[in-house]
C-alpha cells in the first residue's frame, strides 16, 4: 500500500503509530507482511476502512498494544450471519498476544459483553478501562453504560455517517472538479475531511444524550456538503459574478437556518418531566418483585405473543423475498408493498430486541419499547426509486455477485458454515455493498426488472435467472463458459485448417473478426457437427436458416481481378452473426439441461415447501425416496456426510445437483449418474 510505503521511505521501521484511517481498505491480509517490517509498532489505526473480516492470524502484529477498527463493515452483514462475523473478528483478535486497548463499533450490550469475555487481557475497550475484578458496577456506571449502549443502538438505526455516504461526498466533489476543469491533486480536500470526522468522533466519545448525538453527525454530514458547496461558490465568483451573488445568497440562509436549529436543538434540555418519569418508571420496572406474580405471568403472556408474532413476520419477509424474485412487476404499484414488508422486518427487528432484553433481565418498560419502536418505523424509506439498468450493468451486477458467491462459499466451507442459495447471497451482497435497507430494496427491485427485460435476449442473463429461480445449479454456469470457449477454439482449428499457410497472428485476428462480427455458414456447420450427435445438429440448423444473411459488396473503387474472383466464390455463401450463433449454442444447452433436470426439479419442489431452495435432513430423505433410484440407508447416510457433514439442516438445490452429478449408481449398462438415471426414469 502506497501509505505505507511513504510510512517506511521517510520514517522508517521504528515509528511506533501507524495511522491508515479512511483509505478504503478492504483487505488487511495482504497488509500484513508489510505491517510486520515495523517491528516497535505500538498503535495501529484503521478506523472509517471498508473491513468485513480479518485474517484468523494476527500474530505478526505482536507488538500492537492500541488498535482501532471502529467504523468499518463489520456490522453491516444481515442478521443471520452477524454473530458470526463478530466471532471471527474476536478469535482473530484474540490472536494478538499485546492488545489491551481496543475501539470496535458495537451495538449493545450483549457484544460488549462476549467481547470482554474472550479478550481477557483487554485494559481499554472504546475509550473505557474494563475493571475485570469486580463483579458488578455500581449503579450510577451501569446507568451510564446503558444509556451510552442506546444511544449507540439509535445513532446505527436513525442517523448513521458510514462510509457510503464519504463516498457519495467525494463523487459530487470530484463532479464539481470535473466541471471547473481542475485536474489537480486536492490535498486541502483530504484535509477537511479528516478535520470533520476527528472532531465527530471526539464528540461521540463524550456522555452526550441521544439527540446531541444525532445532531454532532447531522453536523458533521453538513460540514462535508459545505466544502463541495463552497468550491461551487469559489468558481463562479471568479467566472460567473451574477451567479455568484444568486448561489452565496442562497448558501448563506441555508447556513443560517442551519445554526439556528443547531442552537435550538443544542438548547433542548436532556430529560423533559415526561422522560424522567419514564426513567423513574423503568427503575421500578427492574427492581426486583417477587411477590407480583400477577405482572410476572402478564410479561410472561407478552413474551409468548411477541414469540409468535417474530415467528410470523419471518415467514411473511421470506414470501416477500420470493415474491420480489419471481413477480416484480417494476411498476409503481408494488413499491407500497414493498414499503409495507419493510416496516415488517422494521417491526420483527424490535420484537427481536425485546425478546432479547426480556430474557436478559426478566421485566421490560412497554412504554420505552413502543417509543424506539415508533422511531424505527419512523426511519424507514417512504419511497424506493427503480434503477433501469442496461445490459452491461446488468451483466456486471451479476458478475460481481458470482464472484462473491465464490469467496463467500470458501469461506462457509472453512467456516463450517452452511452455503447460501444465490437468491439469498444476493441479498447478502447487496447488504454489505449498500447497507442501506432502502438502497438494498432498490438495486434487488432493478436487478430482478432487468433479469425479466433481458432474459429472453441474453443467455447469460437468462441463466442467473433460473439459478436465482432454483430452475438451474449455480455451476452449470461454468458449463456454459466452457461450451463458449469450445466454439471458439473449434473455429480456430477450422481456420488453421483452412488457411496452413498464414501465420498466426494472421489466424488470431481473422478469429477475433468473426467472433466480433459474422461467420460463414460453412462454418457454423463445420462447428455444431463437431459438438454435437446427428440429431442435435439437424435441429440445431434447420434453427440457424431464419438468421442467415447474404453479404452485399458495393465498392466505390474499380476491383482488381484477385478481388473481383473472392467476390464471385462468396457471392453466394450465407453468412451469420457471430453473436446470434452463440446464443442458438447456449440457449439449446440451457433448455437440455433444463430437461435434464425437470423430473428432479419438480420432486425437490415438492419437498421444499416454503419455497426457499433449501431443504432439512428428512426432507431430503424424503426427496431420494420419491426419486426411487435405489439408495440404501447406508448410501444416504454417505450422501448426507458429504452435503451436511456438520448437520446444519440446510441443503440447498445446488448441492443436490452437484451431489447427484458426481455419484453413480448401477444402471443398464453399468454404473450411471444418479441424475441420468432419474431423467431416464
Amino acid at each position: 500500500m502506497e501509505a505505507l510505503q511513504h510510512i517506511l521511505k521517510t520514517q522508517g521501521t521504528n515509528v511506533t503509530n501507524i495511522d491508515l484511517e479512511f483509505k478504503s481498505i478492504e483487505n488487511l491480509e495482504d497488509l500484513l507482511p508489510q505491517l510486520a517490517n515495523f517491528s516497535n509498532l505500538k498503535e495501529l489505526n484503521l478506523h472509517g476502512n471498508r473491513l468485513a473480516y480479518l485474517p484468523d492470524d494476527l500474530s505478526l502484529l505482536d507488538t500492537v498494544e492500541v488498535l482501532d477498527i471502529s467504523n468499518n463493515i463489520f456490522s453491516d452483514v444481515n442478521t443471520f450471519h452477524k454473530l458470526f462475523q463478530l466471532g471471527q473478528v474476536v478469535d482473530a483478535l484474540s490472536t494478538m498476544p499485546n492488545l489491551i486497548h481496543l475501539e470496535i463499533t458495537i451495538q449493545s450490550k450483549e457484544e460488549e459483553q462476549f467481547i470482554l469475555e474472550c479478550l481477557s487481557n483487554l485494559q481499554i475497550l472504546n475509550s473505557q478501562k474494563v475493571n475485570g475484578e469486580q463483579e458488578g458496577a455500581d449503579e450510577t456506571q451501569e446507568q451510564q453504560s446503558e444509556q451510552q449502549s442506546d444511544r449507540s443502538m439509535s445513532a446505527v438505526q436513525d442517523i448513521t455517517l458510514q462510509q457510503y455516504d464519504l463516498e457519495q461526498m467525494a463523487i459530487l466533489y470530484d463532479s464539481i472538479r470535473e466541471y471547473k476543469q481542475e485536474n489537480q491533486e486536492d490535498k486541502q480536500f483530504d484535509h477537511q475531511i479528516r478535520a470533520i470526522m476527528l472532531e465527530l468522533q471526539q464528540k461521540l466519545k463524550q456522555n452526550n444524550p441521544d439527540h446531541l448525538t444525532n445532531l454532532y453527525i447531522l453536523t458533521a454530514k453538513f460540514n462535508l456538503y459545505e466544502i463541495c458547496f463552497k468550491s461551487i461558490i469559489k468558481h463562479f465568483k471568479a467566472n460567473d459574478k451574477s451567479l455568484d451573488v444568486i448561489i452565496t445568497k442562497i448558501h448563506d440562509m441555508h447556513l443560517s437556518i442551519f445554526n439556528d436549529l443547531f442552537n435550538v436543538i443544542q438548547n433542548v434540555k436532556p430529560q423533559s418531566k415526561n422522560t424522567s418519569q419514564i426513567v423513574d418508571n423503568k427503575k421500578q420496572v427492574n427492581q426486583p418483585q417477587q411477590g407480583d406474580k400477577a405482572v410476572e405471568n402478564r410479561l410472561r403472556l407478552e413474551l409468548s405473543e411477541l414469540q409468535q408474532q417474530n415467528a410470523e413476520l419471518e415467514k411473511e419477509n421470506k414470501r416477500y423475498l420470493d415474491l420480489l424474485i419471481k413477480h416484480s412487476k417494476g411498476d409503481k404499484s408494488s413499491i407500497p408493498n414493498s414499503e409495507h414488508v419493510i416496516k415488517q422486518q422494521s417491526d420483527s427487528y424490535q420484537s427481536q430486541n425485546y425478546t432479547k432484553n426480556h430474557q436478559s433481565s426478566s421485566q421490560q418498560n412497554n412504554v420505552i419499547f413502543q417509543s424506539k419502536q415508533s422511531q424505527n418505523l419512523n426511519s424507514v424509506p417512504q419511497q424506493i426509486n427503480v434503477r433501469h439498468l442496461t445490459l452491461k450493468q446488468l451483466k456486471d451486477v451479476i458478475q460481481e455477485i458470482y464472484e462473491s458467491k465464490q469467496k463467500f462459499d470458501q469461506k462457509c466451507a472453512e467456516s463450517k458454515l452452511p452455503r447460501e442459495t444465490m437468491e439469498q447471497h444476493m441479498y447478502t451482497f447487496l447488504n454489505q455493498k449498500y447497507g442501506l435497507k432502502s438502497l438494498i430494496i432498490e438495486w434487488a427491485t432493478s436487478i430482478v426488472n432487468a433479469l425479466k427485460k433481458y432474459s429472453a435476449e441474453d443467455n447469460d442473463v437468462a441463466v442467473f435467472g433460473k439459478i436465482l429461480r432454483n430452475e438451474c445449479d449455480e455451476e452449470f454456469r461454468f458449463v456454459q463458459t466452457q461450451v463458449k470457449n469450445t466454439m471458439q477454439e473449434l473455429l480456430k482449428m477450422y481456420l488453421r485448417g483452412k488457411f496452413p499457410l498464414k501465420h498466426q497472428a494472421e489466424i488470431k485476428e481473422m478469429l477475433n473478426q468473426r467472433i466480433n462480427g459474422q461467420l460463414y455458414e460453412e462454418e457454423a456447420v463445420d462447428i455444431i457437427k463437431y459438438m454435437y450427435n446427428q440429431e442435435d445438429s439437424e435441429l440445431l440448423l434447420n434453427k440457424l436458416k431464419q438468421y442467415y444473411i447474404v453479404p452485399h459488396k458495393n465498392p466505390d473503387r474499380r476491383l482488381t481481378r484477385e478481388e473481383q474472383l473472392s467476390l464471385l466464390q462468396e457471392k453466394d455463401k450465407y453468412k451469420l452473426e457471430y453473436s446470434v450463433f452463440q446464443k442458438i449454442i447456449l440457449d439449446f444447452q440451457l433448455k437440455s439441461h433444463e430437461k435434464y433436470l425437470k423430473k428432479f426439479i419438480m420432486t425437490f419442489k415438492q419437498m421444499d415447501t416454503d419455497a426457499n431452495g433449501i431443504i432439512d435432513e428428512n426432507e431430503f430423505r424424503n426427496l431420494i425416496d420419491v426419486l426411487n433410484f435405489g439408495a440404501g440407508d447406508l448410501d444416504i447416510e454417505k450422501y448426507l456426510n458429504i452435503i451436511d457433514p456438520y448437520s446444519h439442516q440446510q441443503i440447498t438445490f445446488s448441492q443436490c445437483v452437484t451431489l447427484f452429478s458426481s455419484e453413480s449408481v448401477p444402471g443398464s449398462n453399468g454404473q450411471i449418474q444418479i441424475l441420468q438415471k432419474i431423467s431416464e426414469q
